[in-house]
């Protein structure tokens, strides 16, 4: 009721403030007395409040892509449209001078402008942490639909609900540094007493609940920006990385249905027991522990609900985003945010489908056998489905657990050494690996003492010179080889701009002689990496990919490592590690280190060459075969110029054609503006005021054109 009140009574003094600040406006009740005034206002206010509770989001729901191709500007156009609403709905309440439509549009700004401030000093749609949520029931509804008939739909909905979400999160991340803040702590308090507000979280945990709050889309965004330090400042990483495990669950009433829908019936059937709290909740799924027909015990893992249908239509909002910036944004281009997007949106999609997971866990199996310290769970194929997957159930405690794997006994010296050997063996040699290994994922059986691996959703691959090439980077890292390091580097990236490649090596020489010039157990490879990818941000490139999952994953193990053993050097342990692999034997004990020394690098540079040799061979075997003799040019260079000149004249066409159609459009509404519209019978129909506002949106449009020119063409001449 409070929250009503305050809602109506600012809905009111917003209503009131318009019309006093605008002198187009004026207020005309049919009633009389001292109270005449303040009853219209609040009559005003509960028509605004409906108006935005019922209608705008009709609206945005219908014109949700509008807001991401103006970049937001159309706010300004639905602002306009309910306050229109609003004078149709009260006529007699209010004037409005001619033009009608530009003072509708003045005044639906200004009321925007007003509400929105009220509402961030007093705490009105503050963000609310709400524990378990349930699916909405139209997301079932429109699951039934054919993804093609139903992406529109999806896509502005999804759209209106981000905007709504990010404008509430924004509010209170602004008024927090103000000095209004302490006033809208306490209005919240008063305005939700029931309920659990965003109130004491700093700036990055507040960022990482709206993130959750907006889908596992965006979970899963947070996460992948958490492994990409030249980015974010240190804070924020950490923040972001808690998103694996602060992730609220969803209620038991959709983990029934959704296992009645996948498996033919519900948990109480298919199981002969089944946990209805969760074992554990995650961005894209909740773990249950259960026991099968048989006895056998188990984990189920359900997919949120219809998190289908939201995650495919948020992939393609934040696909359509990043185009929309990139198209007016050099400095966005340079980001090289679009590859990444696409890259992410395929790695998602993939993790829809419980079916992936499954293989993945066979897969992980075989490529450990070596290891008899390795268990990878067991798959219940007739228990899974693309929303259901079922596994054998590895008891263990997490790996960073120091104090429990002490208690039992466990070497944790050589369970470290372990870590490293299996996570080498995955990233460096097999190429298939792990792609989040967090302590989480990570369990540590008490019994035997054996690593399991849980969560195979997320795996990295690697083909084989992008194998190699990590594994040069490490033994690069290792002797502090900046030449070689800055190849590599430079090879693997996408340049956003031209690269100075001298400077790019004379910076990776600073970084390796701070830190690796002497590599102790104190030298961290995440902080070299960290450093390596801020330098290569600045450079303008942008590390492939699956490198640098591989190094996020490096980067997971080391800290898993520091945390058990913090005299291992995870950096000198992994080249000896590589090192016993290349000779051939588990230890190596050559006493002439130089010879060592020598061979390991002359075998290291085979092996890393040798899948780049094996295709120039074979291609240069069936040149001669075929009694064919290429010359390759490098034209690299001119096709640049050539593209270059011809993007310039395609600009400077489009320039002239659109101004012209600016002048046109420019005159013809100044020349229809200021005739009687009765003298043209086939226009007589519409208000002159169209034509008025038209005059100006193009006057508008036109002026900030001619800016927007002459900033690019300065632009373009600087750089």
């Amino acid at each position: 009721m409070i929250y009503f009140l305050v809602r109506l009574l600012v809905n009111a003094l917003a209503v009131g403030l318009t019309i006093w600040l605008l002198p187009g406006i004026r207020l005309e009740p049919d009633l009389q007395g001292p109270l005449a005034q303040p009853l219209v206002y609040l009559f005003l206010g509960l028509l605004f409040g409906l108006l935005n509770a019922f209608v705008r989001p009709f609206v945005l729901l219908v014109t949700g892509k509008l807001l991401i191709w103006t970049m937001g500007l159309f706010v300004i156009v639905i602002n306009g449209l309910m306050f229109y609403l609003l004078t149709w709905l009260a006529p007699s309440t209010y004037s409005i001078d001619s033009p009608v439509l530009l003072w509708v549009t003045i005044a639906g700004v200004v009321m925007a402008v007003v509400v929105t401030t009220l509402e961030a000093v007093l705490g009105l749609d503050s963000p609310v942490i709400d524990g378990a949520r349930k699916s909405r029931f139209y997301w079932r509804w429109l699951g039934i639909l054919p993804e093609d008939r139903r992406a529109a739909i999806v896509e502005n909905l999804r759209i209106m609900q981000a905007y709504d979400t990010f404008r509430r999160y924004g509010l209170d991340l602004l008024v927090a540094r103000t000095p209004v803040a302490n006033l809208r702590r306490s209005m919240q308090r008063i305005l939700y007493p029931q309920k659990m507000v965003v109130i004491e979280q700093n700036t990055p945990e507040t960022v990482c609940l709206m993130l959750e709050e907006l889908g596992p889309v965006y979970v899963k965004m947070g996460q992948m920006f958490a492994s990409r330090t030249e980015f974010l400042p240190d804070e924020w990483t950490r923040e972001l990385s808690r998103l694996q495990s602060q992730v609220s669950p969803f209620a038991y009433e959709e983990v029934c249905r959704i296992i009645t829908d996948e498996l033919g019936a519900p948990p109480e059937v298919r199981f002969s027991s089944f946990e209805q709290a969760p074992l554990a909740a995650a961005s894209m799924a909740q773990v249950h522990r259960a026991t099968l027909l048989n006895g056998e015990q188990v984990v189920v893992k359900v997919q949120r609900p219809d998190i289908d249908v939201t995650v495919r239509g948020d992939l393609k909002v934040i696909q359509e985003m990043v185009d929309t910036m990139e198209k007016r944004s050099r400095e966005m281009r340079n980001l090289g945010l679009s590859g990444m997007v696409a890259e992410f949106a395929a790695s998602v999609t993939q993790e829809l489908d419980y079916r992936i997971e499954a293989y993945n866990a066979s897969r992980l199996k075989r490529e450990m056998q070596a290891f008899d310290y390795v268990r990878i769970p067991k798959v219940y194929e007739e228990y899974c489905t693309s929303k259901v997957i079922t596994m054998q159930y590895m008891s263990g405690v997490q790996a960073n657990d120091i104090s429990a794997l002490e208690a039992e006994k466990i070497d944790i010296q050589e369970l470290a050494r372990k870590l490293i050997r299996v996570m080498n063996k995955q990233v460096l040699l097999d190429g298939y690996f792990h792609g989040d290994p967090h302590p989480g994922n990570v369990l540590i059986d008490l019994d035997s003492g054996d690593i399991v691996f849980l969560d195979l959703g997320m795996m990295g691959q690697m083909d084989e010179v992008t194998r190699m090439a990590m594994f040069d980077i490490v033994w690069s890292l290792r002797y502090a080889e900046t030449h070689n390091l800055a190849r590599i580097l430079l090879a693997l990236s996408e340049q956003t701009r031209s690269v100075d490649e001298v400077q790019l090596e004379i910076d990776i020489d600073r970084i390796l002689q701070r830190y690796m010039s002497s590599p102790t157990a104190e030298t961290q490879l995440s902080v070299v990496v960290q450093e390596a990818l801020k330098l290569l941000f600045v450079h303008g490139l942008v590390l492939d990919r699956s490198l640098s999952i591989a190094l996020k994953s490096l980067m997971q193990t080391e800290e898993l490592v520091r945390t058990l053993a913090p005299d291992i050097s995870f950096v000198n342990t992994a080249v000896e590690e590589v090192q016993a692999v290349l000779l051939g034997r588990v230890k190596s004990e050559v006493s002439a280190e130089n010879v060592n020394r020598l061979a390991l690098q002359t075998a290291k540079d085979i092996l890393v060459r040798w899948p780049v040799l094996k295709r120039a061979a074979g291609k240069w075997m069936e040149q001669l075969e075929g009694g064919k003799v290429t010359i390759h040019v490098d034209t690299n260079d001119l096709n640049q110029r050539m593209d270059r000149l011809d993007q310039r004249i395609n600009q400077s066409v489009r320039h002239v054609v659109l101004g012209l159609l600016l002048v046109g459009m420019l005159l013809g509404s100044a020349i229809i503006s200021n005739i009687s519209l009765s003298d043209l019978r086939f226009l007589d129909f519409i208000p002159q005021d169209i034509f008025i506002l038209l005059f100006i949106l193009v006057a508008v449009i036109g002026l900030g054109y001619v800016i927007v020119s002459i900033w690019s063409s300065w632009r373009n001449r600087k750089h």
